[in-house]
């Protein structure tokens, strides 16, 4: 399946309010440490800027977290 791309406000958003990604700067998984990258069959994917390791949920993007 092709992924999709949609407004990368409203991807952050829906993670933060999902619980996937954190607004509070002090913690591994903020919102602010990471890239929206696509959407995928309703899913949003994102990259950790440092690690460069890619996150969907709320494990993959703590995984994500760690170098």
């Amino acid at each position: 399946m092709k992924p999709t791309f949609i407004n990368p406000k409203a991807a952050f958003q829906q993670a933060i309010d999902k619980g996937i990604l954190s607004p509070k700067e002090s913690d591994q998984d903020f919102a602010g440490n990471f890239m929206y990258m696509y959407t995928q069959e309703g899913v949003n994917y994102f990259k950790n800027i440092v690690t460069r390791k890619y996150g969907h949920d709320r494990t993959t993007i703590l995984e994500a977290s760690q170098a």
